[in-house]
């Protein structure tokens, strides 16, 4: 079956093992891998190269929750007043998972997932009174290598068979629920 990325039609985040939270209105996502290679030469000739992925270069953009986007971002209302939020320099590293629903123009689903994000940006803040639609944050991640080594993954809805990896996609998604032989929550 061929599957053509058409839109995201949900997308979650879990930050830090908490609760899944749905992201909000998602515009793009797009992932660009950092690859090293390592050559051999003979007579200065490169005759064999060897890759490794060291990591994956996410940019998300959309109109993320307000809890989402404060949670992302790294602010706290820790020793404030209640309903105020600060970013202060003392931002600390977030684990990530994004998990999201794709369509293609037929309706079929396919299911991805960056499992160990890390926010590289972290917060941006843009007002322009001249605009005629709302602009959307954006989102800069590094995706790293989960303990299965990977940095993403994805399944056809059609070829998935274990019902569980299908209903705890999205709400509960962990390197543990892919791998084969292991035992579903």
């Amino acid at each position: 079956m061929d599957f053509e990325d058409y839109k995201i039609i949900e997308g979650t985040m879990t930050i830090d093992d908490e609760l899944a939270t749905s992201f909000g209105c998602i515009g793009t996502l797009e992932g660009t891998s950092d690859i090293s290679a390592v050559e051999k030469k003979c007579e200065g000739a490169v005759i064999k190269t060897v890759k490794k992925v060291n990591k994956v270069d996410v940019t998300l953009t959309g109109h993320p929750f307000t809890a989402v986007l404060r949670n992302v971002a790294g602010m706290t209302n820790e020793g404030l007043k209640e309903g105020v939020y600060g970013y202060g320099d003392k931002i600390k590293s977030k684990k990530i998972v994004f998990t999201a629903k794709v369509e293609d123009m037929e309706g079929n689903i396919k299911y991805i997932a960056f499992p160990n994000m890390d926010d590289v940006q972290g917060l941006t803040i843009k007002i322009d009174n001249d605009v005629t639609e709302i602009e959307m944050k954006e989102f800069g991640f590094s995706a790293l290598k989960d303990e299965n080594g990977m940095f993403y993954y994805e399944a056809l809805e059609n070829d998935l068979v274990d019902e569980d990896v299908k209903s705890q996609w999205l709400t509960a998604f962990t390197p543990e629920l892919v791998k084969a032989g292991s035992q579903s929550i």
